[in-house]
């Protein structure tokens, strides 16, 4: 019963048109830094992929915490 709470939480968020557009600016941020940022400017671009990563990450997250209730349901139908 948690986790399908969990995963309705999920879907909400994925759902949720300020969330989504927040994300995918942020996202758009750090790429936009690392694509003009000085050629030389190495820790900059390195400090900008490891947070674009991290929201990838987080954004991962989520999706599987959505996905985790029909995870579940198609298991069972396997068994």
């Amino acid at each position: 019963m948690y986790m399908t709470n969990k995963a309705e939480r999920a879907n909400a968020l994925l759902g949720d048109e300020f969330f989504v557009e927040l994300v995918e600016n942020q996202k758009l941020l750090y790429k936009n830094n690392i694509f003009n940022s000085a050629e030389g400017d190495f820790d900059f671009r390195e400090k900008s992929l490891i947070k674009l990563r991290a929201i990838e990450e987080f954004e991962a997250s989520i999706q599987a915490i959505a996905d985790g209730k029909q995870i579940k349901a198609k298991k069972w139908k396997i068994f």
